[in-house]
């Protein structure tokens, strides 16, 4: 089953000229074994940075979701939909953040971050809906890659 999805993905991905050329370039079975000298490799990579982890790395540079100001919450969600990082699960869930800044002046900070953590251990500890839980998943998932983005 797994081989299949994964058969099925491989399948349904654009083939690129990087991989046909480093597909070509890959040595047989048949071939000697080389030594390879890292500085003298110059030819096309088989790794590509991926659009979404661009965009998540541009939205991460630019706010810090385990110290989002108060202030700021609103160009955050616009940036996110900009990018097309928060759709209308994600969206929804993001509510939780909203209405935990509801006492707090622009300046303050929330730690959007741990409110997600704990929605989503609450949620799949207590049985929440499947809508829900896809909802608070989804956004986990995008806060834990925007954290990890985030430079030091």
């Amino acid at each position: 089953m797994l081989l299949n999805a994964l058969t099925n993905y491989l399948q349904n991905q654009p083939a690129t000229t990087d991989v046909a050329a480093g597909a070509a370039q890959a040595p047989s079975a048949a071939d000697p074994v080389k030594e390879k000298d890292p500085a003298a490799d110059s030819g096309p990579s088989l790794y590509e940075v991926s659009d979404r982890a661009v965009m998540v790395s541009a939205v991460a540079a630019d706010f810090d979701v385990t110290a989002l100001k108060a202030g700021e919450l609103g160009s955050f969600q616009s940036r996110l939909q900009e990018f097309g990082l928060l759709q209308g699960a994600g969206l929804n869930a993001l509510g939780m953040v909203h209405t935990a800044r509801a006492g707090l002046s622009d300046s303050d900070t929330i730690n959007a971050m741990a409110l997600i953590d704990d929605a989503h251990s609450t949620a799949v500890s207590e049985g929440a809906s499947y809508t829900r839980k896809q909802q608070i998943s989804q956004l986990h998932t995008l806060f834990s890659n925007l954290a990890s983005a985030r430079p030091h």
